[in-house]
């Protein structure tokens, strides 16, 4: 019997039955924290139990589920009647609640994002308990990544003379559907270079994708390159193959380095180039003349024509490397690199020795002739010093960030996915747990902002002055300089000393009249006849009778 009932039943009013088995992490008290709440990969947690006939009944789906994650997230289960407690903090009845989920809702998934560190940041699932939605769920909320666009034969035309800098890389499938998690994992770490695309070739289509790009076995693969460079695989099946395309062609023909593409561009020390070879400079028709020549000297390399044989085979075994750098962006590697005007592109190559961080330079100073530039090229690589500085350290690359418009873009779309999510969990919540929990919610959060105003000032009445102010000054005694020097005064004072009353004090009582209105001033006189402590400080500050201090 269960641990509940102690007869026949298996607990929670279930029937005692076999164990579900399962390929997936089977998740205890002692192992959950460790495994899923400080795991570098999203998790999708099931709370099930055996006796439970839709848990039965789903496990296929969970199988495949798992197996169809491919990586993007890994698959855990919690037995309800084993762990009860765990389960109350993994799937609360509600999000404020110390229950665990009604036994008869099971089973339930949630999911935790990557490097999670406590339940709350639990998300439920609500959706079908089929593999594709589990996926979708757990590429959308979960991993946070790129959606891949579905195209028809009239908007892929626009896709490929899209972003120029970009790969374009075109999945045409046979089977109608949302993008495998392999094409939106690639979609979302190469997103800085790939651009990736998913085509439903249709059979009735099959004409126009012969005669348009030579499709005529799908799945197969479509890459656009720089230079109207057009790679066509057919008959891509398998992820294996897919994975391994999608490596091969995440870089363009001569790819930007940048911190980003440093390991898969391999210009760097202690990797297996020895010989990196750089243009530089900032976008213009000088830089993009030198770009576009080195490129054409890379695809001739690459060519089965290639007039250099050790070039040729130093590029297909990552020996040799070629690249472009923005002067602008990288300006650390400019200065590194090379002096002088940025708007004046050079040509670098950068011959790096083992594991040294040190590494030997040269700069091409010839014309911009192919041949030329390959000869050079193959003299570096075959050892040859002259014009090479040596001891030159590899440059620090600037770190990638995403421009203004692209990070209010990614904000606005995390601000309303985490709306919408807590939206659904409050009309959720009024359903399985009444009205009480989320009106209390939103009365807490209304009342929250009241707590901390702060008290309106009121208004000081104004002041009306009688005409029988206008001429009257006040007459500081001593023991108003005894409150002067103690600092007791809370305003500025103005004050004019005089030797009797009969001292002309026309221009002060002007001056007194123009700012009687002012708070934090207050006038006087002192008659430093009268006042012995006045008529000492007069005399140690060397005032007069006419002088105008200000306190």
């Amino acid at each position: 019997g269960g641990w509940d009932t102690g007869g026949k039943f298996g607990g929670f009013g279930f029937t005692q039955a076999d164990p579900i088995n399962s390929e997936t992490t089977n998740l205890t008290p002692q192992n959950f924290a460790k495994t899923v709440l400080k795991s570098n990969k999203p998790w999708l947690v099931q709370v099930y139990h055996d006796g439970s006939e839709m848990c039965q009944r789903v496990a296929p789906v969970w199988e495949q589920t798992a197996r169809a994650m491919d990586g993007v997230a890994r698959l855990g289960r919690v037995n309800i009647a084993l762990y009860p407690e765990l389960v109350a903090k993994v799937a609360p009845l509600h999000p404020f609640s110390s229950s665990h989920v009604n036994p008869r809702d099971l089973p339930v998934v949630v999911g935790f994002p990557r490097n999670c560190g406590a339940f709350w940041c639990r998300r439920k699932y609500r959706g079908m308990m089929k593999e594709s939605a589990l996926s979708a769920f757990a590429m959308d909320h979960l991993a946070g990544y790129e959606d891949v666009p579905a195209l028809t034969r009239e908007s892929l035309a626009a896709f490929l003379e899209g972003d120029p800098k970009k790969v374009k890389f075109v999945y045409f499938n046979s089977r109608a559907g949302p993008a495998s998690p392999l094409l939106r994992r690639a979609a979302t770490e190469y997103r800085n270079d790939v651009s990736v695309a998913q085509v439903h070739y249709k059979q009735s289509e099959a004409a126009y994708w012969i005669r348009k790009h030579g499709m005529h076995t799908p799945p197969a693969v479509l890459v656009l390159k720089e230079a109207g460079e057009k790679i066509i695989e057919q008959d891509v099946t398998g992820k294996d193959k897919l994975k391994a395309l999608l490596i091969e062609h995440k870089l363009q023909i001569l790819p930007e380095l940048r911190s980003s593409s440093l390991k898969s561009t391999g210009c760097q020390p202690g990797g297996l180039v020895r010989v990196c070879v750089a243009a530089i400079g900032v976008d213009g028709f000088h830089f993009t003349t030198a770009r576009d020549t080195l490129r054409a000297v890379k695809m001739t390399l690459q060519s089965p024509s290639s007039p250099s044989a050790t070039l040729s085979a130093a590029l297909e075994h990552k020996e040799l490397s070629m690249v472009w750098i923005d002067a602008r962006r990288q300006r650390g590697v400019r200065e590194a690199l090379f002096a002088g005007d940025e708007h004046i592109p050079r040509i670098v190559a950068m011959r790096f020795h083992g594991g040294e961080e040190k590494m030997d330079l040269s700069t091409y100073d010839g014309s911009m002739i192919r041949a030329d530039i390959a000869a050079w090229i193959s003299n570096i690589f075959e050892g040859d010093d002259e014009g090479m500085v040596s001891g030159v350290e590899f440059p620090k690359l600037a770190v990638d960030s995403l421009g203004f418009y692209e990070r209010a873009l990614r904000f606005q779309g995390s601000t309303l996915s985490w709306a919408q999510y807590f939206g659904a969990e409050l009309v959720y919540m009024s359903i399985e747990a009444g009205p009480a929990v989320p009106v209390g919610m939103i009365l807490t959060v209304v009342m929250i902002p009241m707590l901390f105003q702060r008290p309106k000032r009121r208004k000081k009445p104004t002041r009306k002055r009688s005409e029988m102010d206008q001429d009257a000054v006040i007459e500081l005694n001593d023991d108003a300089l005894e409150c002067l020097k103690e600092q007791h005064m809370k305003s500025l004072v103005v004050m004019m000393f005089i030797e009797s009353s009969e001292d002309d004090q026309e221009t002060f009582k002007k001056l007194r009249n123009a700012f009687w209105r002012e708070p934090i001033l207050s006038f006087g006189v002192v008659n430093i006849r009268k006042a012995s402590g006045w008529s000492d400080f007069a005399e140690s500050s060397g005032a007069a009778a006419g002088s105008v201090l200000v306190w």
